[in-house]
């Protein structure tokens, strides 16, 4: 991380900002019980879009989990090495903006809550991990 650029920390920064706007909006909603779209009045239809937007980031988050952890795990594991290994590139970011649009919308429940604070860790093409993997390789 030492050798970063101006503009590569610059970017890094806006990055951490919107990685860490994500889970403070679900728990503000889901433990905290302040609901940031107050303003707004949403009163018809809010639980419905909001279980699209579960429904729709469980499905990214789960599709990016298996294809950036357990397919180079499984390859690992059947070939003995990395070597030869193409990835394949999940959805990256769409998982996260997709629980910050269901932690926003549905209603305040902790085991809710725990459940999208949870697809957020394990998104492995998500904000997340792109902070540890740039921390990881220093670019």
């Amino acid at each position: 991380m030492a050798n970063l650029s101006r503009e590569d920390v610059i970017v890094f920064i806006i990055f951490a900002a919107i990685g860490l706007i994500i889970p403070i909006v679900v728990m503000l909603q889901h433990f905290i019980g302040i609901d940031p779209l107050s303003l707004l009045h949403i009163t018809w239809g809010r639980t419905v879009v909001g279980t699209a937007f579960t429904l729709l980031a469980t499905g990214v988050c789960l599709l990016n989990f298996y294809l950036s952890i357990l397919v180079p795990w499984f390859y690992k594991r059947q070939h003995g090495s990395m070597a030869d290994f193409r990835g394949v590139s999940g959805l990256p970011w769409l998982g996260g903006i997709f629980i910050l649009y269901a932690g926003a919308l549905m209603p305040s429940s902790v085991s809710v809550g725990i459940f999208l604070l949870l697809l957020y860790v394990i998104d492995g093409n998500g904000i997340p991990w792109f902070f540890v993997l740039t921390i990881q390789n220093g670019r």
